[in-house]
């Protein structure tokens, strides 16, 4: 590679904050004519954002900062830092801040991977200011240096990133078609679990389990607490349905000064307050101990249900759990109703069998899941390469 020029990102680039017109509430509509209202959780894995779940009426541009499509769009609160390239207009809240790119001097994607390196987030990271949250502001971003390659070679390096991230992508289509061979055999055996066809005994959903744990943060004013060896798993961790480790971890002392359990192996775990809630229900089964954070719950499952029962038996009913998600700035589900949720008890016999059904499929999984594994590697260690 031929050296790169660097210049401030403010230099090259407009970056503009966001608004929200508030009460928010008062400006949402249904007209699907409305204007789109691009929030966190309208973001997925991919780095474009396409649609939203939510409109709002004229009156509320007003208030807000219109964005078009090609502009892009960095968090600048909660998972502070990360980029979307926009393939719609709309407005956008202050959690957002707008980049453009007027000279257009990147390929989008070349400026989008750069800005998603690891580098780059450990800027913003050291950057962040904030309490709780940790937040960004425009002229911190506008501060950040970026490289300008002459263009050939910013699209060289896209399609090697793209070719390894549409792979990655692919053994991901793979998992979760796995995972709805799971739900299809679940369904064949049991039946609609919400309408309870087939006539299955059915409890509380605190019935079956022996315990069912809440989670919390450790004080940050002790960083210690975060030196340790449990997994602390958090929403971001749960990208697969076995959790076998966590990208944060915490000591004893961290637990018995904080409101999060250790949580024993072989149970369920739930995401219940993230804008991920937007497009799925993340559950997975713990595979060693761990620790949960506060947007978290885990069900450990009693002598009347199996692990994988009870874990597909959440994802069955993902998007009634979904249709009830509410939430203007976060997405939650309102637990205490869900506790009153029933689930069917099938015989045991019935569920072992399922059991010895998910077990074979899980073998594959495992397989695919190294593949992806190797792939994440290659296109980790491409990034080092190209942005450090």
């Amino acid at each position: 590679m031929a050296k790169w020029n660097y210049v401030k990102i403010g230099d090259v680039c407009t970056v503009e904050r966001g608004g929200s017109p508030r009460p928010i509430d008062k400006f949402i509509t249904d007209d699907p004519n409305g204007i789109n209202w691009i929030k966190i959780g309208d973001a997925t894995d991919s780095m474009y954002i396409t649609e939203t779940a939510q409109k709002i009426i004229p009156e509320g541009m007003k208030k807000s900062r219109y964005v078009q499509p090609g502009d892009f769009l960095l968090s600048n609160s909660m998972s502070f830092g990360r980029p979307y390239i926009l393939k719609i207009d709309g407005c956008i809240h202050d959690g957002w801040l707008v980049l453009r790119d007027n000279g257009g001097v990147f390929d989008k994607r070349f400026l989008y991977y750069y800005l998603s390196s690891p580098s780059t987030y450990q800027k913003f990271k050291n950057m962040a200011v904030g309490g709780v949250v940790n937040n960004l502001n425009s002229d911190m971003v506008r501060g950040v240096t970026v490289p300008i390659p002459k263009m050939e070679e910013q699209i060289e390096i896209v399609q090697t990133l793209d070719n390894v991230s549409n792979l990655i992508f692919l053994r991901k289509q793979q998992l979760a078609k796995l995972d709805e061979l799971g739900k299809a055999r679940f369904i064949e055996l049991f039946g609609d679990p919400l309408g309870n066809d087939k006539g299955w005994q059915k409890a509380l959903i605190a019935e079956v389990c022996n315990a069912i744990f809440g989670g919390g943060t450790p004080s940050k004013s002790h960083p210690e607490y975060f030196a340790g060896s449990i997994p602390w798993v958090s929403p971001k961790d749960m990208k697969s349905s076995v959790i076998n480790d966590s990208i944060d971890h915490i000591t004893e002392e961290a637990i018995a000064h904080s409101t999060t359990n250790l949580v024993p192996a072989n149970s369920v775990l739930m995401v219940i307050r993230s804008g991920i809630l937007k497009h799925t229900l993340p559950v997975a089964v713990n595979s060693l101990p761990v620790t949960i954070n506060q947007d978290m719950k885990a069900f450990v499952p009693n002598e009347t249900v199996k692990t994988a029962f009870l874990l597909y038996f959440f994802k069955a009913i993902e998007n009634d759990v979904l249709a009830g998600v509410r939430g203007v700035t976060a997405d939650n589900i309102d637990f205490k109703a869900f506790q009153k949720r029933t689930i069917i008890v099938p015989p045991l016999a019935l569920q072992e069998q399922f059991v010895a059904f998910v077990t074979q499929t899980d073998k594959s999984k495992v397989a695919v899941q190294k593949a992806l594994d190797e792939a994440q590697l290659l296109f980790d260690s491409l990034m080092q390469k190209y942005f450090g």
